[in-house]
């Protein structure tokens, strides 16, 4: 039934009964509804900006921004440019900074209070760095040892192989492999030798930087010394 014939039977001057009106009006949202529904309209816009209207959306036109219309013109929803990403909705987690349990000059405080507890005079610095130098000195040797067997071995296996030519035999697929084996140790022994050398030369500059702390504090009206003094 077309909306303007309800209209006009609900505003007849015919008398009518409240169930009979009450129906009337019933079948004319529902009428409404269906229309509405069954008549969208899509409103799109071409590339110069033009804006268009149609019962559909050409393909061309599909992946941008456009709005779906119900019969009234009204735009009953929205549908946004599907080439790009929409933004996921993240909840931002507040992350509490963990404040330092004390300040880096409370921290560098106690640093030169244990070391002027540690050592009582620049001697036993340079004693502790020989010590543990000494220590790698013993990982040195079994380095260099390894190095000086392995290239004794090789120069036997180059030698025996060489008689071997002399004395046309052929040399066989496991001499290779044990002269390839050997070189690969010999240049896993250099690796080793240099990461031990490296070492080394951390812990000089690590003493280096303690004992220069430790004349430092040791010298005549150092901070720490006036800080002890003040404190009682």
């Amino acid at each position: 039934m077309p909306f303007d014939v309800i209209v006009m039977i609900m505003e007849s001057k015919k008398p009518l009964n409240k169930s009979w009106k009450a129906a009337t009006f019933l079948v004319a949202v529902l009428c409404l509804s269906v229309t509405s529904v069954s008549a969208e309209t899509y409103r799109w816009k071409d590339k110069d900006g033009k804006v268009h209207y149609g019962s559909t959306v050409p393909a061309e036109y599909a992946d941008q921004p456009y709005d779906i219309l119900n019969k009234a013109g009204f735009v009953i929803e929205h549908v946004e440019d599907s080439t790009i990403p929409q933004p996921v909705k993240v909840e931002e987690e507040v992350v509490k900074k963990k404040e330092p349990l004390i300040s880096d000059e409370e921290r560098q405080i106690q640093t030169d209070r244990l070391l002027v507890i540690q050592y009582t005079s620049e001697e036993e610095i340079h004693a502790a760095l020989e010590l543990e130098l000494a220590q790698l000195g013993y990982d040195t040797i079994l380095i260099r040892q390894s190095q000086e067997s392995t290239s004794t071995t090789i120069r036997e296996q180059i030698r025996l192989a060489a008689n071997q030519q002399r004395a046309n035999m052929e040399i066989t697929a496991d001499q290779q492999n044990n002269l390839k084996n050997l070189y690969n140790r010999l240049i896993r022994d250099e690796k080793r030798l240099v990461t031990v050398n490296h070492r080394k030369q951390r812990i000089r500059d690590r003493f280096e930087e303690k004992l220069e702390r430790y004349r430092y504090l040791t010298a005549e009206k150092n901070p720490v010394d006036e800080e002890q003094t003040d404190q009682g």
